[in-house]
């Protein structure tokens, strides 16, 4: 399997960041990596745990962030999507580092803020609500079973 590469531009700063944001976490990363878009570090690659950004001229970018197993009972799936989005919202891969690097742990899109209005478009809207929600629903889902394991476990232990 090929593993696909961001080249450092030794003319340029970088800067490496370790954070842990999990799939229900989704929304804090996008206005994380905003944020970060803002003070001038635009993100060119990221991994599980580490995110790397390149120092560039501040801009106001927005980023739309999926992933992980849900797949919201038939009707919808964020990542039977994630072609149309990277399409109808994303950036060209030539103009977005984070959009040409193809191979990442959270599969990042940076969107194209001219081709749509991030405030009004319903489509958007819609897609940024579906992925908190079901990647929230999958997460309390996930917890509720471990909190029933324990459970069970804590009884077997008491009826001994």
């Amino acid at each position: 399997m090929k593993k696909h590469f961001y080249y450092k531009d030794k003319k340029r700063k970088y800067l490496r960041k370790f954070r842990i944001y999990p799939d229900f976490l989704y929304c804090r990363l996008d206005k994380w990596l905003k944020s970060m878009s803002l003070k001038g570090w635009h993100i060119v690659h990221c991994g599980m745990f580490f995110f790397t950004f390149e120092k560039g001229e501040p801009k106001k970018k927005e980023y739309f962030t999926y992933g992980g197993p849900p797949k919201g009972e038939g009707k919808y799936s964020i990542s039977l999507r994630y072609p149309m989005l990277e399409k109808t919202y994303g950036v060209k891969s030539k103009k977005s580092k984070i959009n040409a690097n193809k191979r990442k742990a959270h599969n990042i899109v940076e969107i194209d803020t001219e081709k749509i209005d991030i405030e009004n478009d319903t489509g958007y809207k819609e897609m940024v609500s579906d992925r908190n929600r079901l990647h929230t629903r999958f997460f309390v889902n996930t917890i509720s079973m471990l909190f029933i394991c324990v459970l069970i476990l804590v009884i077997l232990y008491l009826l001994d």
